[in-house]
């Protein structure tokens, strides 16, 4: 295992694509095996979505056509990052096709060429068109600029083209699925009986008096709770505690880092390179050969980006080698030039307008005077810039602005003002822009110098002896370690950390603070057992050793699972039967005397209700006992009855009840309000391989009918 680490962090590229496709075809071998252990067996489903089983052959062909189609986009394969979200979008696609498209045929529901290109270069843009094709400066969309492009289109390599009819064909589904939220939404208006039942909740009221006994007044010490009430309890509630399948496990984590010995080599390394730099008669040469990053040579004329120590110095200068991350970094000014724009080091203090008006911006440019004036007479440009400029994001660090050029993203008169100025200091009067008053300070004067920059960089990597060495111990760990408790002593006795991570979704690829951890996941539900300890696994950065600690199937869980909130549940069943018979024993019919004999943790009031109440004083949220409340006539009270964090007694002492009326309109737009605030809230997500927002609510009952079973984690 460490010697793969070693290939791929140290040899070229064309060994490592030799062994790419060295386990790439022996992995072909398997895949045309009837048994393959990889395609689990002969069983190839990886899903099925409404009575249709999706074959492994059929979700990766349509990983195949997303990842052809990113690769046209961006002149280059998808990263494995990236490569998860494709299978991801793959699946997406998938869902539309088998378990919305049926009900898109049903309905009729099509989308004709002629709607493509007004999609497209119509009056009806979509909004991924209008995304591609505005402008990032203006923010301004314009449809000649789409026309253009499908014109140069018909000159484009025919990949190029395909890939856009790709695109284009991507359209369909995604305006499909809106006409269908469409259709579903104006077949959706609310009814009279709707309109009552809010004008009735909201206007009608009561006053009630009640004592209230929370729970956590009563001692838990007063009670006790067996196994077998929680068990009978769970079994009596099982569709609160449904779960999905799950998996917990605890692991190990070694990081793969470089020795003390690693760091030594690559310090002795760079400072031969250092020296060679510095003989050198080719810098570029010399740097393109040696380093391991691009852009070994190159001409800077921004001094910001100039490294450290080589602005002002000397052609032939050589800066000490500095460890920046992982890399090792020397680099050499070999010649110094004139650039084609000038730079200048500025700060600045903004002194917004107050609006419009002469008389603000009066204001505003007199404070400006006023500060210039303070700085003139001694005052600290970085406290002033503290206390005055509306520029909060580098006010704090005194108004500090940094290089930039003449081509620079600042307004044009802030540039004008700036690169006029000679030399440093503050300029003589405020400038004017459209955000307001800038006092400006030249902290370094406007420069046209440019330099060539040789850099060798060299990365700090693991030597095999220190991948073997931390392969050796993880592999030790697992060796030695037969179940969750032996593990866990000897990684106490090594000095390394068990961490756990629970609930665990077939689909997940992060582990706890492992990020890209699908290996361990396709472990967890393919191969281990509880309490089974695993080989070494590597990852990027880490060798990792796990256990398997629990497995939740679909379906109730298991006590353990919800141990201390079935308890407290019980607990406060008990509670609830020993405060209401203390409270029935009671005799006096005053609450506030019932609440005075009861005793400590009594509470007793009066209180205003609505219909449409959903929570209940001193109670909290609590709309069952709303409902109680108004259930009785006036006068009538309750016995004690057990509330969501109490018991309540309640008596009706004054109570009004809407009459009818003959026009609910009001209350009928009110209710439709309150659907689209409620539709706006809901989470939206993207459903397809291009982004396309649907109702959750409507997401959710099509794939309940669909009835998915994902067993995506068997491949992937």
């Amino acid at each position: 295992m460490a010697l793969i680490s070693t290939l791929r962090k140290r040899m070229g590229k064309i060994v490592v694509g030799f062994v790419a496709f060295s386990m790439f075809a022996f992995i072909l071998t398997d895949l045309f095996q009837s048994n393959s252990a990889l395609l689990g067996g002969n069983d190839r489903t990886v899903a099925e979505i409404a009575g249709t089983d999706i074959s492994y052959e059929q979700f990766q062909q349509k990983v195949d056509e997303l990842s052809y189609v990113f690769a046209v986009n961006n002149n280059r394969d998808p990263r494995a990052e990236e490569q998860e979200t494709i299978r991801e979008q793959a699946w997406n696609a998938l869902i539309i096709d088998y378990a919305y498209k049926p009900q898109f045929e049903k309905l009729g529901i099509q989308v004709t060429d002629a709607e493509v290109i007004d999609m497209v270069q119509g009056n009806n843009i979509d909004p991924q068109i209008k995304q591609f094709f505005t402008d990032p400066n203006t923010g301004e969309f314009k449809r000649e600029n789409v026309i253009n492009f499908l014109q140069q289109m018909n000159n484009a390599q025919p990949q190029q083209r395909a890939s856009w009819m790709t695109f284009e064909q991507g359209l369909k589904p995604n305006r499909r699925i809106k006409k269908y939220e469409s259709l579903l939404e104006q077949t959706a208006y609310v009814t009279k009986a709707e309109a009552k039942s809010k004008y009735v909740a909201q206007e009608s009221n009561m006053t009630v008096d009640y004592v209230y006994v929370p729970f956590f007044s009563v001692a838990d010490s007063m009670f006790s709770v067996s196994d077998s009430e929680m068990e009978s309890y769970l079994s009596e509630n099982e569709e609160q505690y449904q779960r999905d399948e799950s998996r917990n496990l605890s692991y190990v984590v070694f990081p793969i880092q470089p020795s003390a010995e690693d760091s030594a080599y690559a310090q002795e390394e760079i400072q031969k390179l250092a020296q060679g730099l510095a003989n050198a008669e080719d810098d570029s040469t010399f740097a393109v050969i040696n380093s391991d990053a691009e852009n070994a040579f190159r001409t800077i004329a921004d001094p910001s980006l100039v490294p450290e120590g080589l602005v002002g110095a000397e052609e032939g200068t050589v800066t000490a080698p500095q460890l920046v991350g992982d890399n090792y970094v020397v680099s050499k000014l070999s010649a110094i030039t004139e650039g084609d724009e000038a730079f200048v080091k500025a700060r600045h203090i903004l002194i917004e307008m107050d609006g419009n008006s002469d008389a603000a911006i009066a204001e505003a440019k007199s404070k400006a005077q006023d500060i210039i004036r303070q700085l003139r007479r001694g005052a600290d440009f970085a406290e002033l810039a503290a206390i005055n400029s509306a520029d909060q994001s580098n006010a704090a660090n005194g108004g500090d602005l940094g290089w930039f050029g003449e081509n620079g993203s600042f307004v044009q008169p802030f540039k004008d003002a700036v690169f006029a100025h000679k030399g440093t200091g503050v300029l003589p009067q405020p400038v004017e822009t459209s955000f307001g008053y800038h006092v400006i300070k030249i902290d370094e004067p406007k420069t046209t110098t440019a330099y060539k920059v040789a850099t060798i960089q060299k990365a700090l990597f693991e030597s095999d002896n220190t991948l073997n060495e931390i392969y050796r111990q993880a592999d030790l760990l697992a060796a030695n370690s037969d179940d969750y408790e032996s593990l866990k002593q000897n990684a106490a006795d090594n000095g390394v950390t068990v961490r756990n991570a629970s609930n665990i979704g077939p689909n997940d690829s992060r582990v706890g603070i492992i990020s890209d951890a699908r290996s361990v996941v396709l472990w967890l539900y393919n191969d281990a057992s509880v309490n089974e300890v695993s080989d070494v696994f590597e990852m990027d950065d880490n060798y990792v050793v796990a256990v398997m600690t629990g497995r939740q199937m679909e379906g109730t869980a298991k006590l353990s699972q919800v141990r201390s909130e079935i308890r407290t549940k019980v607990l406060n069943q008990k509670k609830a039967d020993y405060i209401k018979e203390k409270l029935s024993a009671i005799s006096a019919e005053d609450f506030e005397a019932i609440a005075s004999e009861y005793g400590e943790g009594a509470r007793s009031g009066s209180s205003d209700l609505t219909l449409s109440s959903n929570s209940f004083p001193n109670v909290g949220f609590a709309p069952e006992a709303v409902g109680v409340a108004f259930s009785l006539e006036e006068g009538e009270g309750t016995a004690p009855f057990e509330a969501p964090n109490g018991v309540l007694m309640v008596k009706a002492v004054a109570k009004s009840m809407a009459a009818d009326q003959e026009d609910y309109s009001a209350y009928v737009a009110q209710v439709e309000n309150e659907r689209r605030v409620r539709k706006a809230v809901i989470a939206n997500f993207p459903l397809s391989f291009s982004p396309m927002f649907v109702s959750q609510a409507i997401d959710q009952a099509v794939k309940e009918f669909a009835e998915i079973e994902d067993t995506r984690y068997k491949f992937f």
